[in-house]
Order: structure tokens, then C-alpha cells, then sequence
């Protein structure tokens, strides 16, 4: 009677004859499970940085920018419509809200010595707020503004480390945001967003003088102890919806809590994934019809060594088993050549995302993640087998002897 390990040595026996054409058979397979394995890590990364992202930000916080829509949060603070001082007055009347603070974010220009460059401002009510409230915002050096700093000013990592002008930027130095001079008063660690590190803090007072206009790019409100985000984000909708006379469904400003925005976001990244994923499966169904001809084409050089083992007493279940190994051997090869090169590629794309221009996150390569491509790379090329594995299996001895 044959053993498993009589299965297996038959099988790699195949492999080490017809090398070419097992490799070849299997890249369907290799491609798809790579692409799989490099997005999912990928996108599993970019959630996990996004969900550590908005728990810096805190949970007790309720956003508000203006613009309508599912993503009013994000044109809202990308484009140029504002909220203003009326909005927070209404916002702060609301029950449930602790206080509201107006933050402005846009781009401006800032010169030190002779070199000019534009860079993003961040400016906020330093009653109110603080620098080490913003997310993983934390200060290497100086101390945090105070209420009267009206002419002082919070520099990036790489403003502060000479990574966007020629030199170093210190405590005590100068530099001109829109034409007007502020004296550096702190530097913050780095962030690791281009952005962020690149990145200038003012009061909101100097950020009204200095910049047209401005008015507000989103609003925190902070709830007070007891009361549960999500509702106070709907007291908030309701009372905005009131004063601006809007009906439900119509409104020009966007609500919502950190969870809310990250559970969006990540609606966002898993649908791409799914349509990415649905593309790289094509090379899954390539692969394994790939298997289905090379094992039929196995079949038929084999069949007169199948009516030879027949004839020496195997039976139907050990001719099955055969070709059924060796089918999901050329899926689990493939596979596991697949995860490696997604692997590799997920690593690779990771150490070149690090560079500050895109910020940094880390892809993620969960058991379930490895576990779950090597078992369906198996299972794809065991059932692709299955068919040609049940021709051999039905066939008589004689007849297979005969065949030329």
C-alpha cells in the first residue's frame, strides 16, 4: 500500500523532470498572490497608521469644516470654503461642548535669510489650544506660546534641522511668514510627514493679520465629560442646520468625530483594495486553468505508467491522490513563491514611502494574511487538479497499457 510520503516523492520526482513547464504553470498563480498579499499588507499599513493618526487626535473631539457631502471633511479642509467666529459661537452654545476652537491651515510663503519657500501654516487660539494638542506634534526644544506671543512662532523638524533651507534654523532666529517677522520660540520633534515637519505655527491673531482672510479651516470642539461624541456631533449638526435655516440632507458644512472620519477613511482604502484585489484574482483564474491544462497534459504522458501501477495493485484512490498532490503542490509553490515576492515588494514599498515626501507607514503581514494566500493557492491548485486527477484515476489498466 503506498504511503504519503510515496505521493510526495512521486510528485517532486515530476517537478525535478519537467522543471520548465512546472515553473511556467505556476506564475499564474505566483503573480496573483503576490499582487494580493503587496496591496493587502500595504492597505493594512496605511489603516493601521490612519487609526493611530486619529487616536493621537482624541477621542473627545468632534470636527467641523465647511463643504456637504460623504468627504466634506477632506475638501473642506483642502479647499477654500471657511467656517468663521458665528459658527463657533453656535458650536460652543451647543449641548455637550466643552469649548470650540477655530484652527486655520493653508500655504504660505516664508523667507529666512535670502531663501524664500512655501510651506504650510498652522495657526490656532493659543487660549485655548496648545501645540502638544495636535497630533504627535511634541516640542524638542523652547517652550509652548503663550496667550500673548503674538509675533512668535513654532518651526517644523526640517525648518528647525536645515532639511528645507540651507541652514538651520534655531531658537532666537528670525524668519518672515507673508511678509511679517517672527521670532522662533520652538522646534518640534520629527514628525515624519513632509508636511508636518515642514510645517510653521502661529496664534490665530497673527495668522488674521498677516493672511487674507482667512477665517477657519475646521473647528474642534471638545465634549465635556459624560457625553458621547457621536451625539454631541449630532446636537452640533442639529443647532448649525437650525441657524443656517438648511433641511437634513442639504447641508454646506460636514460633522463629524475622529472614529467617524477613520472608519470612513477606511471604507475608502478597502474599497480600492477590493477592486485592485478583483483585478489581481484575473491572474488567480489564469493560474489555475494554467494547472488544469499542464495536469491534463501529466495525464496523458502518464498513462502508461498509471496502467502499470494499476496493474500492480493501486488502486483509484491512490492514482487520485497522485495527481490531486502534485496539482495543489504546483498551487502551494506558486503561492509561496507569491507571498515572498509580495513581501518583498510590501517592504520595498515601505522603505520608499518612509522618505518625508509621502510620510511614513509600515506594511503589515499578518499570520492570517500568509496563512490565508498559501491555503488558497493550495486549494486553487488542488481543485484545478481535480478533473484531470479523476480521468487518470477512472482509467483501466488495459487500456492505459495499450495507449501509445
Amino acid at each position: 500500500m503506498a504511503t504519503i510520503t510515496d505521493y510526495f516523492g512521486f510528485t517532486f520526482e515530476t517537478f525535478s523532470h519537467r522543471p520548465t513547464r512546472s515553473w511556467l504553470t505556476i506564475l499564474g498563480i505566483l503573480i496573483g498572490i503576490a499582487a494580493v498579499v503587496s496591496l493587502i499588507s500595504l492597505g493594512q499599513g496605511l489603516q493601521d497608521m490612519i487609526t493611530k493618526q486619529f487616536e493621537a487626535l482624541g477621542t473627545d473631539k468632534v470636527i467641523i469644516t465647511q463643504g456637504s457631502g460623504q468627504y466634506g471633511m477632506l475638501t473642506g479642509v483642502a479647499g477654500n470654503e471657511r467656517l468663521d467666529d458665528h459658527d463657533i459661537n453656535i458650536i460652543e452654545r451647543t449641548r455637550g461642548v466643552e469649548k470650540a476652537i477655530g484652527i486655520i491651515t493653508t500655504f504660505a510663503k516664508i523667507t529666512f535669510g535670502d531663501e524664500l519657500k512655501y510651506v504650510s501654516v498652522m495657526a490656532f487660539p493659543l487660549d485655548k489650544f496648545k501645540i502638544s494638542d495636535f497630533p504627535n506634534a511634541r516640542i524638542a526644544e523652547g517652550r509652548e506660546p503663550k496667550t500673548n506671543d503674538r509675533y512668535k512662532t513654532v518651526i517644523g523638524y526640517n525648518i528647525a534641522n536645515g532639511d528645507l533651507f540651507k541652514k538651520p534654523v534655531k531658537i532666537g532666529d528670525t524668519i518672515t511668514v507673508a511678509d511679517t517677522d517672527f521670532e522662533v520660540i520652538a522646534t518640534l520633534e520629527k514628525m515624519g510627514n513632509r508636511q508636518d515637519d515642514n510645517r510653521v505655527y502661529l496664534s490665530i491673531d497673527s495668522a488674521n493679520e498677516i493672511l487674507d482672510n482667512p477665517g477657519y479651516s475646521m473647528i474642534y470642539a471638545v465634549t465635556q465629560t459624560g457625553f458621547n461624541p457621536d451625539d454631541v456631533s449630532d446636537y452640533i449638526k442639529d443647532r448649525m442646520r437650525r441657524d443656517r435655516n438648511e433641511k437634513v440632507g442639504k447641508e454646506d458644512f460636514t460633522v463629524t468625530t475622529a472614529s467617524q472620519l477613520s472608519a470612513m477613511v477606511g471604507n475608502i482604502i478597502s474599497a480600492v483594495q477590493m477592486i485592485v484585489i478583483g483585478i489581481a484574482a484575473i491572474s488567480l483564474i489564469v493560474g489555475g486553468v494554467g494547472i488544469m491544462n499542464t495536469m491534463y497534459t501529466a495525464v496523458m504522458e502518464r498513462t502508461r505508467e498509471i496502467g502499470v501501477m494499476k496493474a500492480i495493485g493501486a488502486r483509484n484512490s491512490d492514482i487520485l491522490l497522485i495527481f490531486l498532490i502534485e496539482s495543489g503542490l504546483l498551487g502551494l509553490i506558486g503561492g509561496a513563491v507569491g507571498v515572498l515576492l509580495g513581501i518583498g515588494t510590501g517592504q520595498l514599498i515601505t522603505a520608499l514611502v518612509e522618505h518625508p515626501v509621502f510620510g511614513a507607514f509600515k506594511a503589515q503581514f499578518p499570520l492570517w494574511l500568509v496563512g490565508g494566500a498559501l491555503l488558497f493557492s493550495f486549494l486553487v491548485g488542488s481543485l484545478s487538479g481535480t478533473l484531470p486527477a479523476l480521468q487518470a484515476a477512472r482509467m483501466k489498466p488495459a487500456d492505459a497499457l495499450r495507449y501509445e
